[in-house]
């Protein structure tokens, strides 16, 4: 990528060159003074200036437990596409060496040059995409992935200095033609001359003596490139790699500067004299758009803003979807490299155990990233589902449960008034729309009839609610079976393990 403009004008310095001994129609045209000006080169050849500054990506691989396979297949696929284009990048490199030495041209052996550099950074976006795709370690508990992101920056910031050197090169070669003054000379000396002003009067260049194969390497170079770029575009597409993206027009960008190369050189051959330099500004204003877009892109990413909104959506109806769940908010989420994070409160029955809770909320992470593979991690809270919206909580205030010890206070009315008649068993406490609903589970005599049992209980409740001015709802449950061992840490633990 970059100043290729002038790369293939050593074809038209040849064809000049070759045919001054033999005038003809074209060359004739082409000494007139209205054409002096179209090369301000001598015929030798010269080392290009070409503003390259390439970009390295990385397709970050974050591992998480449900759905490492699907994000090895990626980390393999990503690593094939960077493999690849290094390859592609060294046969490039040495083509265009093994060209220059044959043609004796200097401006292909700089163009070779540039490919070195292409070579240089494919292995360093390799480099940053296997650094990306590391697993998490105790420094990096959220894995590697802003690796990616960094690497994106970094192409974005290349892609832009790029771009202003092209648009520079395209407004000086401008400022030349439009300045420069028709004066009717000899080619030759006049191409001499401008070549003097331009490096102090001596030249660095070897005449090209075969144009076809310099413009069929420029064709393999071309086609390479482009090539690359469509392949590693529908990758980072499909894995959501912003690197990979900037690394595709990193490919791009060496193609279509090496076509505005030979837009050049032909316009130059028919006359156009302003073509090379206009497509310049075009190939420039290309670059910059690409560079800002992911520039933009990647800053977005290392600052976790949040993912528009559009990409969530598909993710809520993800949730909804799971049985369980009757709503979620405060769904938001951030990119790091090729994955994404979210949070999410999903809700579901109030009266629902903790157990229970917890399994609708693991169902909901499995379910999303079987959906959603690009989802590395889901944090997920469980909120009861409420009928009305709850009451906001003033600054320093505790909550009801916190503030009353409900189990002592139920525990003293039913032992000063029911001893003989009822033993607690278990006490459930439900906070809903900001009051304490209590299930209350109890033992009675096994000799009580059950209408008897029964407006005991309903006592029960009466008493309890005029104590407890937070409880609003009082339910007592009468335990006819076995009943439910209250489990300590230890005692779970061995349930698990079959003990």
């Amino acid at each position: 990528m970059g100043f290729r403009f002038r790369s293939l004008n050593p074809v038209f310095r040849s064809y000049l060159h070759r045919n001054a001994l033999r005038p003809s129609a074209s060359t004739t045209f082409l000494n007139r003074p209205s054409s002096v000006c179209l090369l301000p080169d001598p015929p030798q050849s010269k080392i290009p200036i070409r503003w390259h500054l390439g970009h390295s990506h990385s397709d970050a691989h974050h591992h998480h437990v449900g759905h490492t396979s699907d994000a090895s297949a990626a980390g393999q696929e990503g690593d094939k596409i960077f493999r690849l284009g290094l390859a592609a990048d060294i046969g490039l490199s040495l083509g265009k060496a093994f060209t220059g030495y044959l043609t004796g041209s200097t401006a292909i052996i700089a163009d070779a040059a540039h490919s070195i550099s292409d070579v240089v950074l494919s292995g360093v976006a390799l480099w940053s995409f296997r650094a990306g795709m590391a697993p998490r370690d105790r420094e990096h508990p959220y894995g590697h992935g802003k690796f990616e992101s960094l690497g994106a920056l970094g192409i974005s910031s290349m892609l832009l200095v790029t771009a202003g050197g092209i648009a520079w090169h395209a407004f000086d070669v401008l400022h030349v033609l439009v300045s420069a003054a028709p004066v009717a000379i000899d080619h030759s000396s006049t191409i001499e001359g401008l070549h003097n002003n331009a490096h102090g009067g001596h030249h660095h260049g070897i005449d090209m003596e075969h144009p076809f194969l310099a413009l069929s390497m420029a064709a393999v170079s071309i086609s390479v490139k482009e090539g690359l770029y469509w392949r590693t575009k529908r990758i980072g597409e499909k894995l959501g790699s912003g690197l990979m993206k900037a690394n595709a027009w990193h490919h791009r960008a060496d193609a279509i500067s090496s076509v505005v190369a030979l837009i050049g050189v032909g316009g130059t051959l028919l006359g156009i004299k302003f073509l090379d330099p206009v497509a310049g500004l075009f190939v420039s204003g290309m670059i910059l758009k690409a560079g800002l877009q992911t520039g933009y892109q990647s800053i977005l990413e290392l600052v976790d803003a949040a993912l528009p909104a559009e990409h969530l959506e598909h993710t809520r109806r993800t949730i909804l979807q799971v049985p369980g769940v009757t709503g979620c908010h405060r769904l938001r989420g951030r990119r790091a490299g090729s994955y994404l994070f979210l949070d999410v409160h999903i809700e579901v029955d109030p009266f629902c155990s903790v157990s229970a809770a917890h399994g609708i909320g693991e169902s909901v992470r499995k379910e999303i990233h079987t959906s959603h593979p690009e989802i590395a991690e889901v944090f997920i809270h469980i909120d009861p589902a409420f009928l009305e919206s709850p009451p906001k909580m003033q600054k320093g205030q505790s909550t009801y449960l916190e503030d009353k010890d409900v189990e002592a206070i139920i525990n003293s009315i039913l032992l000063s008034k029911f001893n003989e008649n009822m033993k607690v068993e278990r006490v459930t406490r439900h906070l809903i729309n900001g009051k304490i609903l209590l299930e209350i589970e109890v033992d009675m005599p096994a000799n009580i009839l059950i209408r008897d049992a029964k407006v005991v209980a309903e006592e029960a409740e009466r008493e309890i609610l005029k104590e407890t001015s937070d409880v609003s709802r009082v339910s007592m449950q009468l335990r006819l079976g076995t009943p439910m061992p209250k489990f300590t840490t230890g005692k779970v633990n061995a349930i698990y393990r079959g003990a």
